[in-house]
C-alpha cells in the first residue's frame, strides 16, 4: 500500500511514534524518519521536499510548531494529523491534511494515508 513512500513522522510520544512506524513499514513504506516534535522537524525543512507523506502530531495555533507543519504542507508532502483532542485545519495550509484522532486503529491509519496520498495525487 505505501510501497516506495518517503515519509516523515513528527511525534511527541516515543511508543505512539514507533506504533507509527510499525504500521507503515509493514504496509512497506521505503522509509521512516522521525522527528520528536516540530523544531527537530525544523531542522530537516531542506528536506520537507523528499518526503511522500508526513504525519504529525496536531500543531498548536498560533505557535512556530504551526508555522513549521504549514512550511511542511507547503513544500509538497501529503499529511495526516494525529490528534487525542478535536482539531480545527479550515482556513490553513494544513486543511488538506487527513486527521486521525487518537487511539486509532492500523487500518484508520493506513485509510488516512492512503487518503491523503490520492488527494496529493490528484485521484
Amino acid at each position: 500500500m505505501l510501497s516506495g513512500e518517503r515519509l516523515l513522522i513528527v511525534e511527541e510520544e516515543f511508543l505512539i511514534a514507533l506504533d507509527i512506524q510499525r504500521v507503515l513499514e509493514g504496509a512497506n513504506a521505503q522509509t521512516t524518519v522521525f522527528a520528536r516534535n516540530f523544531k527537530e522537524a525544523s531542522a530537516l525543512e531542506s528536506r520537507f521536499g523528499e518526503f511522500d507523506l508526513a504525519i504529525v502530531t496536531a500543531p498548536r495555533p498560533g505557535t512556530s510548531d504551526q508555522k513549521v507543519a504549514e512550511q511542511l504542507a507547503r513544500s509538497g508532502p501529503a499529511m495526516v494529523i494525529c490528534s487525542a483532542a478535536n482539531v480545527s485545519v479550515t482556513g490553513t495550509q494544513l486543511e488538506d491534511a487527513q486527521i486521525v484522532y487518537k487511539p486509532f486503529s492500523d487500518d484508520q491509519l493506513l485509510a488516512a494515508c492512503r487518503q491523503a496520498l490520492d488527494r496529493r495525487k490528484g485521484r
